[in-house]
């Protein structure tokens, strides 16, 4: 083998060999250093739902409920499966426009991501309950789900009963990502 032709074989080893290192090195670090990847993972692995608590009824002492519980409805978009509905009819179902409809999607996008449900109608009415429920095959993408709402059936004493709000933004800075806003 002449010297021309030995020293052409050390090149391409040389560059086959750098190109393993880049390679290795890139793995190690979309594997080992970089965190981005695994975030997006864990976000497409597990699916997050909430599951709101159902609470006890209060009686007075004649036995008569004072404090009862009663199942609402919210209406949940996962705009990445949002494909191909008839927004005029579903806009018609739920009594917005269409602009709104857009507007509430694109918050969605924003506030969870594509991936992640969120709620695009929270406390339906009955009857709105009814219309949807009858016709959600429909709409890929959307689902009900059901959410317990304390009721005062005498509309009195709920400052002594108590009541569930929004955590404020100090306590979600201290909780480390154990409660999310909404």
């Amino acid at each position: 083998m002449s010297v021309f032709n030995q020293s052409r074989s050390n090149i391409v080893r040389l560059i086959f060999a750098g190109m393993f290192l880049i390679i290795a090195a890139q793995l190690f670090n979309l594997q080992i250093i970089s965190s981005r990847y695994k975030q997006q993972a864990q976000e497409n692995a597990l699916f997050r739902k909430s599951v709101y608590p159902t609470r006890g009824i209060i009686y007075d002492r004649k036995g008569k409920a004072i404090l009862n519980n009663t199942i609402l409805y919210d209406l949940m978009v996962t705009p990445s499966q949002v494909k191909n509905i008839d927004t005029t009819y579903f806009c018609q179902l739920i009594g917005i426009d269409t602009p709104e409809f857009r507007r509430r999607i694109i918050d969605a996008r924003i506030k969870n991501g594509l991936f992640r449900p969120t709620i695009f109608e929270d406390l339906l009415p009955p009857e709105i309950y009814a219309r949807m429920e009858e016709n959600i095959w429909k709409f890929p993408g959307f689902n009900l789900q059901e959410r317990p709402v304390r009721v005062y059936p005498y509309y009195s004493a709920a400052h002594i009963m108590g009541y569930v709000g929004e955590v404020d933004s100090a306590i979600l800075r201290r909780s480390n990502g154990f409660y999310r806003a909404g």
